[in-house]
């Protein structure tokens, strides 16, 4: 099922467009700085399951005549969209939401709504059935809950945990003394433990989209960090998808491909548009909390770029006046992008002080019409380049092994890795630096003008 949400005109968020692929089945970290529009999002999504979201969560100054939500759903024949009304002074809907789409929803908001922040002693009222359950013995052992607790917080302090079924629902608690009959419920569990506890039975619930606004408030970088792990196994096992907002750069770094996405003004939209778009976390890094105390950036492609880019620069011979840091992004158009937000915003630097290292191969391309301070390595790209060469038989390496990679970009990646991969018992095929010694062969006088103009870059002064 996919669910398209239009949200516009409601707090900082004038105009947006957000997907939802629910058989995508995995995590989704969204990050941005404060005030973008994270937690109006969260709200919008919740508002499909609870429509009285924004009337409990929200103030009524958010709204303005022209504020609207519309949800695009896949299963159903008409959009269903939140008008202002002047009555309740918030957004309302006459149109019915079917159950079926509201029971596969569940959203956990922060302080002061979030519902691990409103536990304690939630649960007095089946005490007595508990206590009952307890000296009867009527409980057995949660092992999933307890392999799933002992993983997100690397320890085995919860092996003595329990559930109940009272009145066609489960409970846990922690049996701490058989004999006194003495237990800790799961209400009066830390708040990080009882949202992951809570987390647990949404997933076991079968909910399609689970959203969690600020994942990191209740829980420690060690357990943020292998909470992720943990979810992105339940979801691909359980067929869910779970979204959530972070400002943890501890989480974000654990996050593959595709699962950090960036929410931000469009640069030079003039609707206003907020996007969320998948970004590497260096890009995000760079953006939200800058590299501070450094005078010049370099900001190029990837890992392998940013390597030969500090082999050239250390190798040179020549002393360097200005302190300096090489960011790799992840994707050529990325790099502009970050250069020309930094130029507006100067989270890194002034524009001057920014220099973009591309391939070669981007060359010529119109994304780059206007930008400062770009230069070009002398080849097509690094891994291509040797590939190529392996190809031709012009670079000779043995030990190879086959390539069955569709993409002849992710080819020359396999190549590569094959080519410097090493541990404790092989050496690489070509060490880095032998590799650059190889590349400075084939082009040695534009080698050497690319170098020289690293060096010019990072000592020219600072107006």
């Amino acid at each position: 099922m996919k669910i398209s949400i239009h949200i516009k005109n409601i707090q900082h968020i004038k105009n947006q467009v957000v997907d939802f692929n629910l058989a995508d089945n995995k995590i989704s970290c969204i990050a941005g700085k404060n005030s973008v529009g994270k937690t109006t999002l969260v709200r919008a999504i919740r508002n499909l399951a609870i429509n009285s979201t924004f009337q409990e969560t929200a103030a009524p100054y958010i709204f303005k005549h022209d504020s609207e939500i519309k949800y695009s759903i896949e299963s159903l024949e008409e959009d269903i969209v939140f008008s202002y009304s002047r009555f309740i002074k918030g957004i309302d809907s006459k149109q019915n939401i079917p159950d079926e789409i509201k029971s596969k929803i569940n959203v956990e908001l922060p302080i002061p709504h979030g519902e691990r922040f409103h536990h304690f002693r939630r649960l007095a009222d089946i005490d007595e059935e508990l206590r009952s359950k307890v000296a009867l013995g009527d409980y057995t052992s949660s092992d999933e809950l307890i392999k799933f607790l002992n993983n997100i917080y690397g320890e085995e302090r919860f092996n003595e945990l329990k559930e109940v079924e009272i009145k066609n629902k489960i409970y846990y608690f922690i049996l701490k003394d058989k004999e006194e009959r003495f237990y800790i419920r799961e209400d009066y569990f830390s708040s990080g433990e009882y949202f992951v506890v809570n987390l647990f039975k949404q997933i076991q619930q079968g909910k399609k989209l689970i959203v969690i606004d600020e994942i990191d408030i209740s829980l420690d970088a060690r357990a943020q960090v292998n909470l992720v792990g943990e979810l992105r196994k339940y979801c691909r096992e359980f067929e869910t998808n779970i979204v959530f907002t972070t400002h943890s750069l501890a989480l974000m770094k654990t996050l593959e491909d595709g699962e950090l996405l960036y929410m931000e003004k469009e640069v030079d939209d003039e609707h206003a548009l907020i996007t969320v778009t998948p970004r590497s976390y260096n890009f995000v890094k760079s953006v939200m909390f800058g590299f501070n105390g450094f005078d010049k950036y370099i900001l190029t492609e990837d890992d392998c770029l940013s390597k030969y880019i500090k082999f050239l620069i250390e190798s040179s011979g020549n002393s360097i006046f200005y302190k300096h840091q090489t960011i790799y992004i992840g994707g050529a158009t990325q790099v502009i992008d970050l250069k020309k937000r930094n130029a507006e915003a100067k989270f890194l630097s002034d524009d001057d002080n920014v220099l973009a290292v591309l391939d070669g191969d981007q060359i010529g391309k119109g994304y780059l019409e206007g930008v400062h301070n770009v230069i070009m390595i002398p080849f097509q790209n690094i891994e291509c380049e040797l590939y190529n060469r392996y190809k031709s038989g012009d670079l000779k390496v043995e030990g190879i092994k086959p390539i069955a990679n569709k993409k002849e970009s992710d080819q020359a990646k396999n190549f590569y890795k094959q080519l410097t991969h090493h541990n404790i018992h092989t050496t690489a095929k070509m060490t880095e630096p032998e590799i650059y010694e190889y590349l400075a062969s084939l082009d040695k006088a534009n080698v050497n003008l690319f170098q020289e103009q690293l060096i010019n870059f990072l000592n020219i002064p600072i107006v």
